[in-house]
């Protein structure tokens, strides 16, 4: 609906076909950057709509003002140190903003900022009309729009994700003129490619969308979204139910502008093909969706959405059925030549793949991986039996050499899982071959039994140290060899099934089965501490993620950090509830700033090369608060070491409760900083000591 004195506003940015993964991150862009254009303008509006297919860009804005809002701003000059010299004339810096801005230097005037004092004017600008902005506005957006990768097409070397054909710029019915690279904008669309792409005559903003579903282009993508379902579940209907992939919906909804479904079949015997392959075969090849009857039994049916109105179905249907057959039957052959070929026979092959020219092959990993999961198996007394361990572990990377993974990737593991099974293996080793890759995502499911557990964490450590081992760090967002997510896998799982393990032993363990070359090369220094250091940040990543404070986690982790702890990491989670837990229930910013006062005395006092005494002397202590706070203190450091000795971190915090009035008295009526110089050290000596208690368990000064 239109506001009477208000129109609409429309940019069509008409392309090639758009990678659909490129699409989603382009419409945030585009939303983002007129917003910012707008506010920074003054122009008001009501609301900003983006919407897109393969072949288009679009943003609608509704209800805009005749014009931008008067402003009146503060330009900064020069500091006005800067700005006057100390006989209060004007510089040559002043002078030079009061030519640049062509105004008299009288006119310059003191502003007062957070960062000081500046030499400044005030700058009237006056109302512009909406459709002079406008040009400016999208012509800008349209070059500010980033992709992964972008494309050259004519003379003047403009950029963007595909060849730009047409630019629809409105302003209610009047069209907003300029360039970009050899395209002038226009009121003119373009139709669907596939039935009708010839031109289409846009009148207003507000008609923009009517306009083009008339024309069989769905431009608005949540509609197509619906109409895909929909579509799939009308063809369907007689035979059984579409599985509705919604990874794969979200895919094909940027491929079609005018979804239409079809039903296709295929031989009944690829059925017996495992429901993985048949699933990446159709969903790789075709963009298509299984079918399943009433009992969720697959048929020999699949789905296709098209490109276009429903016309020449048959010979659509005829094509997808043979495309996806010839797929079929090679997946087929590569399933059983796998299977008569076994598991065994591709250990020694990989030989023949290099997992990093520093490194070594895949074989030379999973021998390394073998010797770790031992030695895990027998350090955290995990009991598996070696055998079927080493088993495991060989069998872990046979898939990789594989003809089904060869053509189809992302069967890594799930198809070892499957050939195991079938060459009548454990479960054990099978499940392991599959689920020593997880956690695949960061809160992704954890390997479920003992064996694949061990085989993924032997797999990750060994990437994780061989990695830092010659220099791969991940940096930026930058990442090939996936250490983040090793990482974060890895401790994760260190975390939740073996919170209690002793990790710095065993890593320091793991780091003398590099190969010999790897230790030897200068990257290699300092390695199990920069591993160290990126694994708490994984660490502090995931509890971040979980819902809990930097300054809560850093106050926990910055403990085992600063006294270059790796073990008992299940006690981190422990902490921080109790932390949380204490944060709701007390005033708890007084005792962080309590402490952080106590801690700021010990550190002020190392800084003037202070000489703390390690012992507190009874005879120096003169005052009865003295005593008092040293004798409860004495008897707390037992308490709470005990405390934590025993994981009771919410015990722990209820004694800094109770200690907290105790040492504010302490405060009041003491004077740490005596004349006295041996009364000062004493009383410096019980700051520490109090100090020293808490330091192994929480560090106050990262909270708040």
């Amino acid at each position: 609906m239109i506001v009477e004195n208000k129109k609409n506003a429309l940019l069509e940015i008409g392309t090639e076909e758009i990678p659909f993964s490129y699409i989603e991150p382009a419409l945030k862009q585009i939303e983002k950057l007129a917003s910012e254009a707008f506010n920074a303008l003054g122009l008001k509006y009501e609301t900003l709509k983006t919407c897109a297919t393969s072949r288009r860009l679009v943003l609608i804005v509704e209800n805009i003002a005749k014009g931008s809002d008067n402003k009146i701003e503060y330009v900064l000059g020069p500091s006005l140190k800067a700005g006057r010299d100390k006989y209060g004339e004007y510089t040559k810096a002043a002078r030079g903003f009061a030519s640049k801005n062509d105004i008299p230097l009288e006119k310059l005037v003191l502003k007062r900022t957070d960062k000081g004092d500046y030499l400044s004017f005030l700058k009237k600008t006056k109302s512009e009309e909406t459709d002079i902005l406008l040009g400016g506005v999208f012509s800008e957006l349209i070059k500010e729009i980033s992709f992964p990768k972008a494309m050259l097409w004519e003379e003047s070397r403009f950029k963007f994700a595909r060849p730009i054909r047409n630019i629809v710029a409105l302003y209610g019915s009047k069209v907003i003129k300029f360039q970009i690279a050899d395209v002038v904008s226009s009121n003119w669309s373009i139709g669907l490619h596939t039935y009708n792409d010839g031109k289409i005559k846009v009148d207003l903003p507000e008609n923009y969308l009517l306009i083009m579903r008339n024309r069989s282009v769905i431009v608005e993508q949540r509609e197509r979204c619906v109409m895909i379902k929909k579509s799939m579940e009308f063809v369907v209907k007689d035979v059984g139910n579409v599985v509705v992939d919604e990874s794969l919906v979200d895919e094909v909804n940027y491929l079609v502008e005018y979804p239409s479904a079809i039903l296709c079949s295929f031989d009944k015997k690829y059925l017996n093909l495992p429901l993985e392959v048949l699933s990446v075969c159709m969903k790789k090849s075709q963009k298509c969706f299984l079918v399943t009857d009433k009992n969720n039994n697959f048929l020999n049916y699949f789905v296709c959405v098209r490109n276009g109105v429903s016309e020449y179905q048959e010979v659509v249907k005829k094509g997808y059925e043979k495309v996806l057959a010839a797929r079929l039957a090679d997946a087929e052959f590569f399933y059983n030549n796998d299977l008569k070929k076994g598991l065994e026979l591709n250990i020694e092959r990989l030989k023949g793949v290099i997992f990093h020219n520093e490194i070594g092959t895949v074989y030379e990993k999973v021998e390394r991986i073998k010797r770790i999961a031992l030695l895990f198996n027998k350090e955290f007394s995990m009991q598996i039996d070696e055998d079927t361990l080493k088993k495991a572990v060989m069998f872990s990377k046979t898939d990789l050499v594989s003809e089904m993974v060869f053509e189809y990737p992302e069967l890594q593991g799930i198809i070892g899982r499957i050939y195991a099974f079938k060459l009548g293996e454990s479960a054990d080793i099978a499940l392991s071959i599959e689920q020593h890759y997880w956690p695949l995502a960061a809160s992704g499911k954890l390997p479920s039994n003992s064996v694949a557990f061990l085989v993924s964490l032997s797999d990750k450590i060994d990437t994780l140290i061989t990695g830092f081992s010659i220099g791969l760090e991940p940096s930026g967002s930058a990442d090939p060899y996936g250490l983040r997510r090793a990482g974060v896998g890895f401790v994760r799982m260190i975390m939740e099934k073996l919170p209690n393990c002793d990790l710095e032993y065993v890593m320091r363990k793991i780091f003398e089965l590099l190969p010999k070359n790897v230790m030897n090369d200068l990257k290699s220094r300092n390695a199990y501490e920069r591993l160290v250091n990126f694994l708490y940040q994984r660490i502090e990543s995931i509890f971040e993620l979980e819902g809990y404070k930097l300054c809560e986690v850093k106050a926990v982790t910055n403990v085992f950090k600063l006294n270059h702890r790796f073990k008992n990491l299940g006690t981190l989670r422990l902490k921080l509830s109790a932390l949380r837990n204490t944060e709701l229930r007390c005033d708890f910013l007084s005792i962080t700033m309590l402490f952080k006062r106590i801690v700021n005395i010990v550190n002020q006092a190392k800084k003037q090369n202070i000489n703390i005494p390690r012992i507190v002397r009874e005879d120096l202590l003169i005052l009865d608060i003295e005593k008092t706070v040293f004798d409860v203190i004495k008897r707390l450091k037992i308490e709470v070491e005990n405390h934590i000795l025993k994981d009771e971190y919410g015990e722990v915090f209820d004694k800094v409760i109770k200690i907290k009035p105790l040492i504010d008295i302490f405060f009041e009526r003491v004077m740490i900083m005596a004349e006295d110089e041996t009364l000062k050290l004493n009383r410096i000596s019980l700051i520490n000591y109090i100090k020293d208690i808490f330091t192994e368990f929480i560090d106050f000064s990262s909270l708040y």
